[in-house]
C-alpha cells in the first residue's frame, strides 16, 4: 500500500507455506487475501513448529534441491543433523534468493549472507561469541553437483519439449515432478565419449585451422593461466572450498604444479584438478625444431607437445586424401610462442620413442628433465563437423541414448540431430529397397545384372531432356552378381534396376510401412538414398528388420509423477513428438492397404533368370497384428545379408568385425561426401549414427560412412555390449539353410571356388546345383549343330 504498486517480501513464513502448498506464484490481490486467510487458519490448527516444519522442508534451496534435508546432502553430503553452525548458516541464508547466494557459484556473496545469518544468531543469544568466530573463520567445503542435462543434454531437452505440450510448463517447472525416463546412464556416456572423439578424430583428418587465439605479454599469460585453473577447477573439482574472506580456494597464487615424494623425486605433473585425457586450454612457450617439441603451459601445468603426434596439423585441403597428404616437419610451421591452443593431457609424464632411438648427426639431445619434468601433451581442436546417436533397447523398445551434437549450449546450439536434421540417407536406404524387393519375388540368389546403363529424363513438353547415369562408387562394374553380394558391395547399378523392377512406389510404400514419414523422392534415385530422413526414422526401419519385423515405439518417458506421488503421465514414447507425421502416415497406410489386395507379378529379373521364385506371395503388407509391419521371414532374411555387410568379404562394414558378437548393419554415403552413416543392431541393441556438416560441404575426399560414422558406432556398441552376453540373431519358422555358390547362386557343389551358407524363406531355395546344367540347359545344347 506504501508504495502504490505490487511488491516483493510482505509475507510471513506461513503466508509463504500457504502460497507455495496450495496457491500460486502471481502477484494478484484475490492470491494475497486467499494467503492471508489460510494463513491465519493454519496458525489455528498448527504450531509454529509444525509451520516451520513444513516450511524448512519444501522450500527451494537452489541446486536443484527443495527442503533442507535434500540441500544439506547437496551441498555437503550430510544430514541436517550433522551440519556444524557454519554450514547450517550458508542453508540459511539461501531461501531470500538461492541464486544470487549460492556457494557453489557466489562463494562472496554466499559468505556476506552467512556473516550476517551468524550475526543474528550470535545477537540473539543462539550461539556464543566462541562459536560465532570460529564459525566464520572456519573454511566452508561445498560439493559441486553435476546436473542430469550435462550427460544427456539433448535428450532432456527432447523431454521437457514433450511434457511442455502435455503437462504444462508451470507444472513441469514449479510443482515439483518426478520424471522417470529410458535413458541408460553408462550408455549415455559411452555415446558423448564415442561422438566426440570420432567427430575429433574426422575433424585432425580435415587438417589445423589456427590457433585459438594469442596472448602477447607475461601479464596476459599469467592472467589467462590464472583464469584457467580457476575454471577448471570449478568445472572438474567434486568441491570447492570458501576460504573465511569468501574466496574460493582456487584464487590462490598460480605456480608450476610437481608433486614430489619425500627424496624429492616427481610423481607427477598434472595439477590434481586435471585428469588424464582431458582436454585444456594452454599457451605456447617455447617451440624448438631441433627437437621437435613445442612446450606448453595450461593452468599450473606444462607440458610437451611432439612432432610426431601433430604431423596431422597441416593445411586444410579437401581435394586430396587425408593419407595422403605432406605431414608436418616442423612444429613452427604451425604453432607460434604465445598462440593459445586447445591440448589433451595424454599423461602425467612426457615419452617420446623418436627421441630415445639413436640421435641424428650433430642433433642436440633432449635434456632428462624432459622426461620427468613435463606432461605428455597432443594438440586437439574443436571440431566444426557434426555428428548424431541414437540407441534403443532391442527387448524393452526403451532410447537408451541420444547425442544430438558434438556439443550442447543453451540458447546457442541445441539443435538436436537426431530428431530434427533432415539428411539423405546415401546408400543406408538401399536395405529398404532390397527388402521391399524379397517381398516381389527376389530371393538371395537372384542374379542381377551390375553393368552400365543410361536414363533419360525428358519430362513432356521439355525438348530435349537429360541422361542420367548412375554409377558404382568405385566405378567398376562386376557383370552377374547375386543379389546378396549387390547389397553387400553396395553397388548402385543393380539397386537401380531392382527398384525399376520392383516399382518406386511399392518400395516407397514399403518404406512407409516401416515407419518413414519424411516425404520421399518418387524416382529411381531414391534407391540411392536421395531423400532426406532423420535418424530416428532410419534406426527405427534397422531396429525393426531385428524385431522380426516388429514395429517398435522408442519409449523416452516411463512414468511422471506430481508432488504427492500420483502417476500424471504414463509411458510415452518419443514418437509423441511426430504425432502429426505419424497419424498422416497411418492414414496414407490404410488407403494403401485397401489399394494393395492383389498378387504381385512375379520379378521380372527372377522369370528372366529361369530361378525359383518360389510360391506366389500377396502383395500386401498388412497383418491381423497391427504391430506386425512386415513377414518375420523378410526381416530375418534382411538380418542375414546385413551381416554378410560386416562378415564377408567386400563388405562396407567390415570394420564392425571388431565387435566380436552378431551384428547386421549398413553404411551410407552421399554425393560429395557431404553425409556419412552408419545404421546397425545386434540382437540387443539397435544404434544410428549420423555425421555431416549442418551447411552441407564435403567431409573430405574419400571420408565415407564406414570411415566417419562406423567407428562412432563401434565404439559405443564396445561400451554398450561390455555386461551383455553374447547372442543369436533368433530364426523365425519358415526359413531354410543352404550353402550355394556365391557366385552363381545355385546348390555348391565340389567344383564350387566360395561357398557361403545362406538363408532362405522356405520353397525359394535354390534347387540347381552349381556345376550342372539345368533342363532348360541341356536342352539348348542338344539343340546346337555339333558338326559346328
Amino acid at each position: 500500500m506504501t508504495s502504490g504498486e505490487k511488491r516483493q517480501g510482505a509475507s510471513t513464513i506461513t503466508q509463504q507455506v500457504a502460497r507455495s502448498l496450495l496457491l500460486s506464484s502471481e502477484k494478484t490481490y484475490t492470491r494475497k487475501v486467499k494467503e492471508i486467510l489460510l494463513a491465519q487458519k493454519m496458525e489455528r490448527n498448527l504450531s509454529k513448529q509444525d509451520i516451520l516444519f513444513l516450511y524448512l522442508n519444501q522450500i527451494y534451496f537452489g541446486d536443484g534441491a527443495y527442503g533442507v534435508g535434500t540441500a544439506a546432502e547437496v551441498y555437503f553430503r550430510k544430514t541436517p543433523e550433522k551440519l556444524t553452525v557454519a554450514e547450517a548458516a550458508i542453508l540459511a541464508g539461501l531461501p531470500q534468493a538461492p541464486s544470487s547466494y549460492s556457494p557453489t557459484r557466489s562463494p562472496l556473496k554466499a559468505k556476506a549472507r552467512q556473516r550476517y545469518v551468524l550475526s543474528q544468531m550470535y545477537s540473539n543469544g543462539n550461539i556464543t561469541k566462541e562459536e560465532y568466530e570460529k564459525s566464520l573463520n572456519e573454511p566452508i567445503t561445498v560439493y559441486i553437483s553435476k546436473e542430469d542435462k550435462q550427460v544427456a543434454p539433448y535428450f532432456v531437452e527432447a523431454v521437457r519439449q514433450m511434457l511442455i505440450d502435455t503437462v504444462g510448463g508451470k507444472a513441469l517447472l514449479d510443482e515439483g515432478l518426478k520424471i522417470y525416463t529410458s535413458i541408460d546412464y553408462a550408455a549415455q556416456v559411452a555415446a558423448n565419449k564415442a561422438v566426440q572423439e570420432g567427430l575429433r578424430a574426422l575433424d585432425k583428418r580435415q587438417g589445423w585451422r589456427g590457433a585459438l587465439g594469442k596472448v602477447e605479454s607475461p601479464e596476459e599469460q599469467e592472467r589467462f593461466l590464472s583464469d584457467t585453473r580457476k575454471s577448471l577447477i570449478g568445472e572438474t573439482a567434486p568441491v570447492r572450498v570458501i576460504l573465511p574472506d569468501g574466496k574460493f580456494e582456487a584464487e590462490k597464487e598460480l605456480e608450476v604444479y610437481h608433486k614430489r615424494d619425500a627424496k624429492g623425486a616427481i610423481l607427477t605433473n598434472i595439477p590434481p584438478y586435471v585428469a588424464k585425457g582431458q582436454i585444456v586450454e594452454g599457451v605456447v612457450t617455447k617451440i624448438d625444431d631441433g627437437l621437435g617439441l613445442v612446450t606448453v603451459r595450461f593452468a599450473e601445468g606444462i607440458g610437451l607437445i611432439d612432432i610426431e603426434e601433430m604431423s596431422w596439423a597441416r593445411k586444410p585441403d579437401n581435394t586430396i586424401k587425408w593419407e595422403n597428404a605432406a605431414k608436418i616437419e616442423k612444429p613452427s610451421t604451425v604453432l607460434k610462442k604465445g598462440d593459445i591452443v586447445s591440448v589433451r593431457v595424454f599423461n602425467d609424464k612426457f615419452a617420446s620413442l623418436r627421441l630415445q632411438q639413436p640421435k641424428k648427426k650433430g642433433a642436440t639431445p633432449p635434456d632428462a628433465k624432459y622426461f620427468q619434468e613435463y606432461a605428455h601433451l597432443l594438440l586437439e581442436q574443436k571440431p566444426i563437423v557434426e555428428g548424431s546417436l541414437i540407441s534403443f533397447d532391442q527387448r524393452t523398445g526403451e532410447v537408451i541414448a541420444m547425442v544430438g551434437g558434438f556439443e550442447f549450449v543453451r540458447n546457442k546450439n541445441e539443435f538436436n540431430r537426431t530428431i530434427q536434421a533432415k539428411r539423405q540417407t546415401g546408400s543406408s536406404f538401399k536395405t529398404i529397397v532390397y527388402a521391399a524387393a524379397l517381398d516381389r519375388g527376389y530371393t538371395p540368389a537372384t542374379p542381377i545384372q551390375d553393368a552400365p546403363i543410361v536414363y533419360d529424363t525428358q519430362e513432356e513438353g521439355q525438348e530435349e531432356g537429360k541422361t542420367w547415369k548412375p554409377h558404382n562408387h568405385g566405378q567398376k562394374f562386376e557383370g552377374d552378381i547375386l543379389f546378396r553380394k549387390a547389397l553387400i558391395r553396395s553397388l548402385n547399378i543393380p539397386t537401380v534396376k531392382i527398384l525399376e523392377d520392383v516399382g518406386v512406389q511399392w518400395a516407397m510404400d514399403y518404406a512407409k510401412r516401416l515407419g518413414v514419414f519424411s516425404p520421399l523422392n518418387p524416382d529411381l534415385s531414391l534407391g540411392l538414398g536421395s531423400s532426406s530422413l532423420t535418424l530416428y526414422e532410419m534406426t527405427k526401419v534397422f531396429s525393426q528388420f531385428g524385431r522380426l519385423g516388429q514395429r517398435i515405439r522408442p519409449i523416452v518417458i516411463h512414468k511422471v509423477l506430481d508432488h504427492s506421488g500420483r502417476v500424471i503421465q504414463q509411458e510415452t514414447s518419443l514418437d509423441k513428438r511426430f504425432e502429426k507425421e505419424i497419424a498422416d502416415l497411418d492414414a496414407y497406410m490404410e488407403e494403401r492397404r485397401v489399394a494393395t489386395t492383389a498378387p504381385p507379378p512375379i520379378a521380372k529379373t527372377v522369370a528372366e533368370a529361369g530361378m525359383e521364385p518360389g510360391p506366389p506371395r500377396t502383395s500386401s503388407i498388412f497383418f491381423d497384428n497391427a504391430n506386425q509391419l512386415i513377414r518375420p521371414q523378410t526381416a530375418y532374411l534382411m538380418t542375414t545379408l546385413l551381416s554378410a555387410v560386416v562378415n564377408e568379404e567386400g563388405g562396407t562394414a567390415g570394420k564392425a568385425r571388431v565387435l566380436g558378437r552378431p551384428v547386421a548393419g549398413k553404411t551410407g554415403s552421399t554425393n560429395g561426401y557431404f553425409d556419412g552413416w552408419f545404421v546397425g543392431y545386434s540382437p540387443q541393441v539397435a544404434t544410428g549414427v549420423w555425421v555431416g556438416f549442418d551447411e552441407e560441404k564435403s567431409l573430405g575426399l574419400g571420408e565415407v560412412g564406414g570411415d566417419t560414422a562406423l567407428p562412432i558406432w563401434l565404439d559405443y556398441m564396445k561400451v554398450t555390449h561390455e555386461k551383455l552376453p553374447p547372442q543369436e540373431f533368433s530364426v523365425p519358422p519358415g526359413i531354410v539353410f543352404a550353402n550355394i555358390d556365391s557366385q552363381t547362386g545355385r546348390l555348391a557343389s565340389s567344383s564350387s571356388q566360395n561357398v557361403v551358407r545362406q538363408a532362405f524363406i522356405e520353397g525359394t531355395e535354390p534347387k540347381q546345383v552349381s556345376g550342372r546344367p539345368s533342363a532348360d540347359e541341356e536342352a539348348e545344347f542338344l539343340k546346337k549343330d555339333l558338326t559346328d
